[in-house]
């Protein structure tokens, strides 16, 4: 009886449900389920995009027919009149070439962004403003960079002005070649003896000597009661700046303190005016018992000179 019983109980647990098969089997069902799912949830993304896609180049299509409707083929946006302030860097037919702009198409398919980029890389121009004033005009506004001196080279009998040769100074030190030399630009100092390798039109010229002459050039304009006008300077030496006025004195300053140089300048050529005398050179350099030369004035002929004259007579 006992071991009737034992088996029994073997049976019934061989008999028990929820073993491993059905366990493997309930795995299988939910992956199945997931990954339908999945499959659900990118379906409905994908077309959710695609409508949203669709639905902007609609959009897009729509809004670009009404521009080019109502806009880029109307012909009351058609430019008529291109107006120019040049600030004398170019001709107008110069800037409507730079441009690209051209009267007759439509005002809003001109390109401003490019035009002003094409100014703005010109040596010469500083500042650009282009406005587009509806219905048909466009204006262009160009402020010239300001010149203070030519940079010439120091070759014998060669022409300061030769925009081929010289090229225009601002007082930055920025290089730049006229397209048109105006008639103020013949009355800038002309400095010669650069020595350098990187002057280029359009770019600027890092050189010690340069813009120590610039400085003594600022220094002049802010004091005109100092009573000199510069004609040309000679940089070429390095240790000091020779200059030559506009009455060809020939004054000599070293390359530091212009002010308390001016100063003495400025009380030689007072005695000058005073006395009648005229400058020929001085030497700024030295502070004490500086080196003065006066132009000889030719005096009376002499007696003798007087009598052979007589006589011929």
């Amino acid at each position: 009886m006992i071991h009737k019983t034992h088996r029994t109980v073997a049976g019934n647990r061989r008999l028990r449900p929820g073993g491993r098969g059905q366990h493997l089997l309930n795995v299988k069902i939910r992956a199945v389920t997931a990954k339908r799912e999945r499959r659900q949830k990118l379906g409905g993304i994908f077309w959710t995009s695609a409508l949203v896609v669709c639905l902007a180049v609609a959009a897009w299509v729509g809004i670009f027919t009404a521009l080019d409707k109502f806009f880029f083929s109307n012909p009351d946006y058609t430019l008529k009149r291109v107006t120019f302030e040049l600030d004398g860097v170019m001709t107008r037919e110069e800037a409507l070439e730079e441009t690209g702009i051209k009267e007759g198409e439509n005002i809003f398919r001109a390109d401003l962004a490019a035009a002003e980029k094409s100014l703005r890389a010109i040596p010469q121009v500083a500042y650009v403003v282009i406005e587009r004033h509806l219905p048909d005009h466009i204006a262009i506004s160009i402020t010239a960079r300001d010149p203070v001196a030519w940079v010439a080279p120091f070759e014998k009998d060669a022409d300061p002005f030769d925009p081929e040769k010289s090229l225009l100074v601002d007082d930055s030190g920025f290089l730049m070649k006229p397209r048109i030399i105006q008639p103020e630009f013949y009355h800038l100092p002309v400095i010669y003896g650069v020595r350098s390798d990187n002057i280029r039109d359009g770019e600027p010229l890092h050189n010690e000597d340069l813009h120590s002459a610039l400085a003594l050039l600022r220094e002049v304009q802010s004091r005109p009661e100092c009573l000199l006008s510069i004609r040309t300077m000679n940089i070429s030496k390095g240790y000091c700046i020779e200059v030559v006025s506009d009455r060809n004195a020939r004054v000599t300053f070293s390359s530091e303190d212009f002010s308390e140089q001016l100063a003495r300048l400025r009380q030689l050529l007072e005695h000058c005016r005073e006395s009648g005398r005229e400058l020929e050179s001085v030497n700024l350099m030295v502070r004490r018992n500086t080196p003065v030369t006066f132009v000889q004035v030719a005096g009376p002929p002499s007696r003798t000179a007087q009598n052979s004259t007589e006589r011929k007579n």
